[in-house]
């Protein structure tokens, strides 16, 4: 996010102060990110009845918790594997396909489909009147975005401990980060 002539990382960390010789700071700066950027604004959206809005935030939230706590190949890979790890109902079959997952097919026609096309395919609906985090209407998957974005928040804060406690996941996501960010980074140290 550009302010001014800032690059900022997160709403309270600039580019330029990540020091990846600083654990603490790093973590603290992904924390901030990932809760400024992603969840918080899903929460507000929430407050005013925005379903559609919070369920686009949230497929943005699974696709970057995965990019940086996965290191299987493949982004639907990556994304199936986080749904599936992080929240166990994803891990059921698909009754309309039970060769396959919940979390594939929220792959397929959630994200895909809002992120290719800005729209969900194949009748999926997001929905706060649904009463469970996945349900069916007919052959409609109708995925209620305020439980799926508390699903998501409780997944963060348990990967925010792992992180804190294990110094090889540490490593992985401050070396993902740096790599990933490297050109935000050398704009923001000139």
């Amino acid at each position: 996010m550009r302010i001014g002539e800032v690059l900022f990382f997160s709403p309270n960390f600039r580019f330029w102060d990540l020091d990846f010789d600083n654990t603490p700071v790093i973590l603290k700066a992904f924390q901030d990110r990932v809760e400024g950027f992603y969840l918080a604004p899903a929460r507000r959206l929430l407050s005013t009845g925005d379903a559609f809005a919070c369920g686009l935030i949230c497929a943005a939230s699974i696709d970057f918790l995965a990019k940086f706590s996965l290191t299987e190949e493949g982004v639907g890979n990556r994304i199936t594997s986080w749904l599936e790890q992080n929240i166990p109902v994803f891990a059921k079959p698909d009754p309309g396909n039970p060769s396959r997952t919940l979390a594939r097919r929220f792959y397929d026609d959630f994200r895909n489909g809002l992120v290719h096309e800005g729209r969900i395919k194949n009748l999926g609906q997001f929905s706060l009147e649904c009463k469970d985090l996945i349900g069916f209407v007919d052959a409609a998957m109708v995925v209620n975005p305020e439980l799926l974005l508390d699903a998501i928040s409780r997944a963060f804060h348990r990967y925010c401990q792992v992180l804190a406690s294990d110094p090889v996941k540490c490593d992985r996501l401050m070396t993902q980060l740096q790599t990933d960010f490297q050109k935000e980074i050398a704009a923001a140290r000139k």
